[in-house]
């Protein structure tokens, strides 16, 4: 999208602003209300190994430069830009609004992008996800845009700053998500083969196999996830292509006010997308049921405490009435107590070994 074009409005154009905040608002309050969702569930003991996933911390980081951007959108109308159409390019200028506004579409662009490379990395070559996460978020450099009154200058830079670099990421995104649809297409016709072609006794042995494979046993995760840069794919296509037309075709036919509206839309409208899709993601539903189990557990403790305190109290008073089944129960407690604390040391310690391996899972991975 053009880099000004959340703050460049004529006198003219009251409706086409009315649209722009009816989609920009909706979707700045709905990024914010999800990140502080994001933010309370992995300040959770429970709740935070579910959310220890690369795809998911990379969602995190395009949100987070959606809510900027379009935060600055908000406040771009109160700063004089009428040299921004009129003043020649000088390397003094890009502006602070034009390289925000630039450089956080293309990284929220690269994040999607990197969900992309990453399943493909992680799923078909069995490169470590969690090693390449610091490399995704280095790779994505920022570059600064600026609209020009002349036509030619004004499509260069468009080109060269922006519209280049959309187009390249939606191509990546699209060959990536045919490259991973592909893989498990294979892999499931490879496994019908199998079906056919061996006897039972084998093929349940080759079931067994295929089933714990990654790609089929996290395969309800990874088509959520690939729906993330499907539609980054989707708006980079139909952004950019929208974009160089009208800075090819200038003027003010009925065609360039409509391509002119809906380029406004698809810009404005990408916070809001992401958000819906971001407050359904797999990985913040099970940290929320996991908070929920977590409350219920400890209503259901409490009522448990309460209940063995009173069977407690009675307890000791039939040891006051028989002083030597009183004594036995004392020698009892005192034998077995130290055993059960082993017994639960020995359980913590295996239960962190086990988290410790998860780790490095392929689900932490992609």
């Amino acid at each position: 999208m053009s880099d000004s074009k959340e703050f460049v409005f004529n006198s003219s154009d009251g409706p086409l602003r009315v649209v722009v905040l009816g989609i920009l608002i909706p979707g700045i309050v709905l990024s914010f209300m999800v990140l502080m969702a994001f933010a309370y569930a992995a300040s959770q003991r429970s709740s935070r190994p579910h959310l220890h996933r690369v795809s998911f911390r990379l969602l995190v980081y395009a949100l987070l430069s959606h809510l900027a951007d379009q935060a600055l959108s908000l406040v771009s109308p109160l700063i004089p830009m009428e040299g921004l159409m009129t003043e020649p390019i000088a390397p003094a200028a890009c502006t602070f609004a034009a390289f925000a506004s630039n450089s956080s579409l293309l990284f929220s662009a690269c994040m999607y992008t990197s969900m992309a490379i990453n399943l493909q990395l992680v799923l078909i070559h069995g490169v470590n996800g969690l090693m390449m996460e610091k490399y995704y978020v280095i790779g994505s450099s920022p570059s600064c845009g600026r609209l020009n009154p002349n036509p030619d200058l004004r499509y260069r830079w468009m080109v060269g700053t922006q519209s280049f670099w959309l187009f390249l990421m939606a191509s990546l995104e699209l060959v990536c998500f045919v490259i991973l649809m592909s893989y498990m297409l294979r892999r499931r016709m490879v496994m019908k083969r199998i079906r056919s072609d061996i006897s039972a006794e084998m093929t349940a042995t080759q079931n067994a196999a295929y089933s714990a494979a990654p790609i089929v046993q996290f395969r309800a995760i990874i088509l959520r996830i690939t729906l993330y840069p499907s539609l980054s794919c989707i708006l980079g296509f139909s952004g950019t292509s929208i974009d160089l037309y009208l800075a090819k075709h200038l003027g003010n036919s009925k065609l360039n006010d409509t391509l002119t509206t809906l380029d406004h839309c698809i810009f404005n409208a990408r916070p809001l997308m992401y958000a819906l899709l971001a407050a359904t993601d797999p990985s913040f539903l099970r940290a929320m049921g996991a908070l929920r189990n977590q409350s219920t557990r400890t209503a259901k403790s409490q009522f448990q405490g309460s209940r063995s305190t009173v069977l407690s109290l009675y307890k000791w008073t039939l040891s006051d009435w028989t002083k030597t089944e009183g004594e036995s129960s004392e020698n009892m407690r005192r034998m077995f107590i130290p055993l059960v604390r082993e017994i639960r040391r020995k359980g913590v310690e295996q239960h962190s070994n086990v988290v410790e391996s998860r780790k490095e899972s392929i689900e932490y991975q992609i």
